[in-house]
């Protein structure tokens, strides 16, 4: 048994399909599928907060300072 698959938006009642020549003079079962459209919900989602779970409250303050502490390390006291 031979299967293909071909996806494609229907756009009139004539169907031309290249793929199916090699089944000219066959006994073929065709199948149509309605495909659910890839359009976002209405709800839209957001990043923020998904690593919130694993945050370290301890070193929240420290972050607050970071880039002034390395800037200071790296060019020493300006």
């Amino acid at each position: 048994m031979n299967t293909i698959k071909v996806t494609r938006k229907i756009a009139s009642p004539t169907l031309r399909i290249a793929e199916l020549t090699q089944f000219i003079g066959k006994n073929v079962e065709i199948t149509v599928r309605v495909t659910p459209s890839k359009k976002q919900n209405s709800q839209t989602k957001s990043a923020a907060g998904i690593l919130s779970n694993f945050k370290n409250s301890d070193k929240i303050s420290k972050e607050k300072q970071a880039w002034k502490q390395a800037v200071k390390q790296k060019h020493g006291n300006c």
